[in-house]
């Protein structure tokens, strides 16, 4: 025996307005039906629920104590809809990002700030890692959204169902200890670096890969002594005077002490930060998120 949600609502309205044709009014249905809903009650349950008189209905006591945890249920279902209502407008939830490391600072956590304004309800986990540990971790479902980046020189390599989103764009700087030969020249030839040794990202980064692919257009491969994905550890190499460097625009925002951008005759490659959504995934919180994402990054480069 099974009892659905319509009739326990339809027996509530009936032990409450004590008539069929009052519950029926304010369920929208006729007394008839009312009364063949309560009467398929009885029998699936066994046992009377009513005493039908000529004017209304007398709930007995297995009606009442129906009705009571029928009540339960009923408010129940409403606080569902409710919160259902509420997950479905982004107001209530759990969003589930990712992000590199040099972009937590300067973008993911003001753009987590601004989001939360007037979304105190929602939950936000995040996880920090380059793209190739993140965006498979959207493209399965384990992540909502992560941002990552591309380089030019670099063919991307990401799961095809990822949906990508470009937050921003930025320059790359060759950096050089402020004391470097080369820090008070007012153009630098990138080949005059062929002699330096180098602090890069891993291997496995499009960073490393980037700057390999730029060093070789200009006929040397860079003697990389030092690897770091961390861009604090990489300037700070840079400004104790061990190496030079390429860095990102975002890095130089935030401290150069000790560290000068070469002046460079040859154009410099870009990066891209995107964000990475699964494509036909539908948590309404993801949209708003990027939202605060690019809003952030406007600032971000404007310098505001």
């Amino acid at each position: 025996m099974a009892i659905d949600t319509r009739t326990l609502k339809t027996m509530h309205a009936v032990v409450s307005t004590g008539s069929f044709a009052a519950a029926g009014r304010e369920l929208g249905y006729t007394a008839s039906a009312v009364s063949q809903q309560m009467s398929a009650l009885e029998r699936s349950l066994g046992i009377r629920l009513f005493e039908r008189e000529a004017r209304r209905v007398v709930p007995t006591e297995a009606a009442l104590y129906l009705q009571h945890r029928a009540a339960e249920v009923v408010d129940l279902l409403n606080q569902v809809e409710i919160d259902m209502a509420r997950l479905g407008a982004g107001q209530t939830g759990t969003l589930r990002a990712g992000t590199f490391d040099s972009a937590g600072g300067p973008i993911l956590g003001q753009a987590i700030a601004r989001f939360l304004v007037r979304r105190r309800d929602v939950k936000i986990t995040l996880d920090e890692g380059e793209p190739y540990e993140l965006f498979p971790r959207v493209s399965d479902g384990s992540l909502d959204i992560a941002l990552g980046f591309q380089y030019d020189l670099v063919a991307p390599d990401f799961p095809t169902n990822l949906q990508l989103t470009e937050v921003m764009t930025e320059d790359l700087f060759l950096v050089a200890p402020a004391k470097h030969r080369l820090a008070r020249k007012s153009s630098v030839d990138l080949g005059d670096l062929r002699s330096e040794r180098w602090v890069a990202h891993r291997p496995e980064t499009p960073s490393h890969q980037c700057l390999l692919a730029l060093c070789e257009r200009h006929g040397f491969v860079p003697d990389i002594a030092f690897r770091s994905n961390n861009l604090g550890t990489v300037k700070g190499i840079v400004s104790a005077g061990l190496a030079v460097a390429m860095v990102p625009e975002i890095s130089l925002q935030h401290g150069l002490e000790g560290i000068v951008a070469l002046p460079l005759a040859q154009p410099m490659p870009r990066r891209k930060i995107v964000s990475a959504t699964r494509a036909g995934a539908d948590n309404p919180l993801v949209e708003p998120f990027l939202h605060a994402l690019r809003a952030i990054a406007g600032t971000s480069r404007r310098g505001d």
